[in-house]
């Protein structure tokens, strides 16, 4: 095989492994089980795609900001963290109140053709930035810079701690516990309330054992509810179906010039996410796995 045909493979190769990261904006914690029992040990694990499905994604300590317990006390979970595990943490549930784990990761860069990026944006309800696109005289490739951050709910009575901002530069801050039929956010934007922020929410239903499916076992699953945040940053959500929920919200903005090792961007997003479970009320306790 020549040289050129080697040289245009790669690229192909590339530009598809670009595009399939550009279309799994998805990205959220999953516990083996959100309401376990004193003492149960669970599982924390990442992943990413759409339509509430994908792939689990490995330990990567490079990408770490911030990977955190936070009950009745703050534990660092990160030393403990294997590179390229796709189990996370191991925790011994002791947080009668209920608890979060929460994660950060820094930026990492992509760049897509005009077309594409362009769809991404509207998928994504980021109005401003397609509007500033259109005004360019040509149509030039998306150079992103993207950063997550993700939370998940451990259930417990803790109405305060179910509440309480981590601090997370974009954040999804309940304004009741999370569980119940319905959930009511608040999007915080560098600790501010971020009004028209486009809040979506994906529900996957409990497998056949009562548990949350498996990634191999999940189909992929529509938007239940796409809504605007208000002037005061807040939107309530219709969760009143039983199953394992993803909350998402995504906020870009112009890249600023930064020290960051990363090629040159125009934009720079940042991803958040809540997942939690919603039992159904007259569901009976389960034993500990």
């Amino acid at each position: 095989m020549s040289r050129s045909r080697i040289r245009i493979g790669a690229l192909t190769s590339l530009m598809l492994a670009a595009a399939v990261a550009a279309h799994a904006h998805q990205y959220w914690l999953a516990a083996s089980d959100y309401a376990p029992a004193p003492g149960q040990v669970v599982e924390i694990r990442a992943s990413a795609g759409t339509s509430f499905r994908g792939e689990a994604k490995p330990w990567s300590p490079e990408r770490c900001v911030g990977f955190t317990w936070r009950g009745s006390r703050s534990v660092p979970l990160a030393p403990g963290a294997v590179e390229g595990d796709v189990v996370w943490a191991r925790v011994k549930f002791s947080e009668a109140g209920g608890a979060w784990v929460e994660y950060r990761s820094n930026f990492a860069s992509i760049e897509l053709p005009a077309a594409e990026f362009d769809e991404y944006l509207r998928e994504e309800g980021l109005d401003d930035p397609l509007a500033a696109r259109r005004k360019l005289a040509q149509d030039l490739p998306g150079r992103e810079h993207y950063r997550r951050c993700c939370k998940a709910w451990l259930a417990g009575p803790d109405a305060h701690r179910a509440m309480e901002p981590l601090g997370q530069p974009l954040e999804l801050v309940p304004l009741s516990p999370p569980g119940a039929a319905r959930l009511d956010v608040r999007v915080l934007w560098q600790g501010l309330p971020l009004p028209r922020a486009l809040v979506q929410t994906w529900r996957q239903p409990w497998g056949s054992d009562g548990r949350t499916r498996a990634l191999i076992e999940r189909d992929s699953v529509a938007v239940v509810q796409a809504a605007r945040t208000d002037e005061r940053g807040q939107v309530s959500l219709d969760t009143r179906e039983p199953g394992e929920w993803l909350v998402s919200v995504v906020h870009m903005q112009p890249s600023e010039p930064s020290a960051l090792e990363l090629p040159a961007a125009d934009w720079e997003s940042t991803w958040a996410s809540l997942t939690f479970a919603r039992r159904a009320p007259d569901a009976r306790a389960r034993s500990p796995r």
